[in-house]
Formats: structure tokens, C-alpha cells, sequence
């Protein structure tokens, strides 16, 4: 009897434990968790949680410069950068030639305390780049930052960047974009002390390159006129905190000039995408964000 007893006991303890377990969090938008948006055009994930590997190749950064930390996040953890890059080796999802003709690139920042004027340490600030091996400039095929030497160091305005190069058959076609400033026909956008949600998305059948902080589309350039898919120079690495320069091991792009330092910023919950994701999938992303998750 006394056997029989315990091992029912033992039975509910398991029993009641697993059912503490399955139990999930209310779902955001009709998704359970932030991966479940879009997931099957996901391709890369970088949580920055418990390490600095994207999560879906378990790739670790190669080379780390300047000084690189962890620290509380939108979501978790977060990675922290003081004048710091990280640089990947090649992650074969990201790295074909038309991997990524229509993207997407979802990331949150914090520039809190780190604008400045430019040509002083701050000027444009990478947060994530896909860069070719070969480039001779600063810039990627992929590159999603701001500019964080405009307006005063106390001003909220943070002026989101993305700009993408191409490699057609005619040769190299270079587009950008931005967050209007100072009576460009975008928007001012207020998001330079605190995190924020920061999505760039390209489609090539309309050459239209979207930019969105906090779920508000606030591009000013968006129409980019024929350009078409993106076709990137392969192999390209995946960079955090920096453009291209010579000093984090892309010598043919030279020295790195004064308005392009090594980041000062915080990012969290990178995620890249094949395809162009939608206004309802960015609100989605946003609200897991505001929610911690």
C-alpha cells in the first residue's frame, strides 16, 4: 500500500509539473512567440540572450573590436556597444547571391546617451550589415543604421538609415533611404532616448525601400526607380557596430573615415527575412517587442 501510494503521488507531481510546463503566455496579433511571425521566411536570428550566436545556425562571431558587452534589452539581454563591432564568418542561409532579392531586416536599438556630433566618435552608426568580402568602400549589400551625428545630443530625433547595394550584371546600383530631417518629405523621428523598433524592407518587383520605427512607416526616399532584386556579392559576412574598414579585417575597403565609427549603441532581436513583411507582421513584431518577448 504504502509503495502504491507514493508512486500515485510521484504520478501527480509529474503529472502537475508538466502542465505548468505547456502553459503559454496569451498570444500577441494571432502569434504565440515573436519566431512564429513570417517564420518560414526567417532566415537569421540574433536574440543576444544568453550568447552572441544566431540562433538558427548556432554561428558564433569570428572577431570582436573596441569594446563589446552584454546588457538588459527590449527583450532579455541585449548586445552592448562602446566604440565595438562584431564581425561573422559567412552564414550560408544569408549567403547566396539571391538569398535575399526582397528582404526584410527587423532589429531594436537604444542610441540613449550616444548621439553626437559628427566627425567626433559618433556620425553614422551601423547597427547590422551583410558585407561582401571584396568591397573597396564603406558599405555592405545590406546596411541598417542612423545617422546619429544629426541633430543635438539632446534632441529625440534619430534619423533611420538603410541603404543596400546591388551587383546586376551592368554593375554595382547603390539605393538608400532614410527617416526625413530638416524638410525632407519623411517624418522626424522621435525615437533617440529610449528602445525602439527599427524595420527596413526592400521588394524588388515595386523597388520600393520601406522604412518603419515603431510600427509608423517614416521613409522619405521610398520609391528607388528601376532598381530591382537585391543580388549581393557573395561571400558576405554578417557585421554588427560597424561599415566595412580595413581595422575589423576588410582591407580592400581602406581606412576607416572619421564620420563612420565603430557603434555606440544597444541592439537587440535581429532578425532578417527573405521577403517583404507586412504592416500587420511589423505591428506584430513591435508589439512582442513592447511586451518583452
Amino acid at each position: 500500500m504504502y509503495l502504491k501510494v507514493c508512486a500515485a503521488a510521484l504520478a501527480l507531481v509529474i503529472v502537475v509539473g508538466s502542465c505548468k510546463d505547456d502553459e503559454q503566455l496569451p498570444a500577441i496579433d494571432g502569434y504565440n512567440t515573436a519566431d512564429d511571425v513570417a517564420s518560414s521566411s526567417l532566415l537569421a536570428h540574433w536574440s543576444f540572450d544568453n550568447d552572441q550566436k544566431e540562433s538558427k545556425s548556432g554561428t558564433a562571431p569570428s572577431n570582436t573590436y573596441g569594446t563589446v558587452s552584454s546588457g538588459t534589452g527590449q527583450v532579455g539581454n541585449a548586445l552592448v556597444l562602446n566604440g565595438g563591432a562584431l564581425v561573422y564568418p559567412s552564414i550560408d542561409a544569408l549567403n547566396s547571391a539571391n538569398a535575399l532579392n526582397n528582404f526584410s531586416v527587423s532589429v531594436w536599438v537604444n542610441v540613449t546617451g550616444r548621439k553626437g556630433v559628427a566627425n567626433s566618435g559618433y556620425g553614422y552608426q551601423e547597427f547590422f550589415g551583410l558585407i561582401p568580402t571584396t568591397t573597396t568602400d564603406v558599405w555592405g549589400d545590406i546596411n541598417v543604421g542612423a545617422e546619429a551625428g544629426q541633430h543635438l545630443p539632446s534632441s529625440d530625433t534619430l534619423v533611420l538609415k538603410a541603404l543596400l547595394r546591388t551587383h546586376p550584371v551592368t554593375g554595382a546600383d547603390t539605393q538608400d533611404n532614410i527617416s526625413g530631417t530638416n524638410g525632407d518629405i519623411g517624418q522626424h523621428f522621435l525615437g533617440a532616448k529610449k528602445w525602439v523598433h527599427f524595420v527596413a524592407t526592400w521588394e524588388a518587383s515595386t523597388h520600393k525601400f520601406n522604412l518603419y520605427g515603431n510600427g509608423t512607416a517614416v521613409g522619405a526616399y521610398n520609391d528607388r526607380g528601376a532598381t530591382a532584386a537585391l543580388i549581393m556579392a557573395v561571400p558576405v559576412k554578417p557585421v554588427f557596430g560597424s561599415v566595412a574598414a580595413a581595422d575589423i579585417g576588410f582591407t580592400a575597403a581602406g581606412a576607416r573615415p572619421a564620420e563612420w565609427p565603430m557603434a555606440n549603441c544597444m541592439v537587440d532581436e535581429v532578425r532578417v527575412y527573405n521577403n517583404v513583411l507586412t504592416q500587420a507582421e511589423i505591428t506584430a513584431l513591435f508589439n512582442f517587442g513592447t511586451a518583452g518577448r
